[in-house]
């Protein structure tokens, strides 16, 4: 659990996830839904209890380590590069991942291949965005996407690493009505 001074966030959560399953965790504001996503990935560390991940602990692990483990989220308000393009902010999610793996070197090389992908890393930014229907927004800033698209941005972004465990961090949340059912859509597919 984690304690926010006299309010417990997140307490008393026993949680199994079988493999290739898909679970939703709902809750009322304020259930701790965040704080659990944000334990698990280490951007908290609990004040007590444990999380394991493969029979590893991971309690308190750097949300950097955790990530390379294969464990990854989207943020409730995507975390984009807003002066960048689409295709530029996948370019650096690519590279934050290549650097990750220890490929180091990927903004000096030519067509660095991206682990786990075997492609050139332009081609894996537009294999994602088309993956995401986001191609037609390629050359577009980010700050002025809509907001279903940033959020798909923000999903696919977290793609580049081929995650075990992708966290959703409430996915359609400040998205109009007709883009919800387009964005869950894209994610279970």
């Amino acid at each position: 659990f984690k304690s926010f001074g006299a309010v417990a966030a997140a307490r008393d959560i026993h949680a199994a996830i079988e493999r290739d399953s898909v679970v939703g965790l709902i809750g009322t504001n304020g259930a701790g839904k965040t704080t659990f996503i944000n334990m698990i990935t280490g951007f908290l560390k609990p004040d007590a209890g444990s999380i394991t991940f493969e029979g590893r602990d991971i309690t308190g692990l750097a949300p950097r380590t955790i990530a390379r483990l294969g464990i990854c989220r989207s943020f409730q308000i995507p975390q984009l590069y807003n002066s960048l393009t689409v295709h530029e902010n996948m370019m650096v999610g690519i590279g934050v991942m290549v650097q990750n793996a220890g490929h180091g070197g990927f903004f000096s090389s030519g067509a660095p291949r991206v682990p786990g992908f075997d492609a050139p890393a332009d081609e894996v930014a537009d294999t994602l965005l088309g993956r995401f229907g986001l191609e037609r927004y390629r050359d577009r800033r980010a700050q002025v996407l809509p907001g279903g698209v940033r959020k798909l941005l923000d999903i696919a972004m977290t793609m580049v690493a081929k995650p075990k465990v992708l966290l959703l961090d409430e996915p359609t949340s400040g998205v109009s009505a007709e883009e919800k059912f387009g964005i869950m859509d894209m994610v279970m597919n």
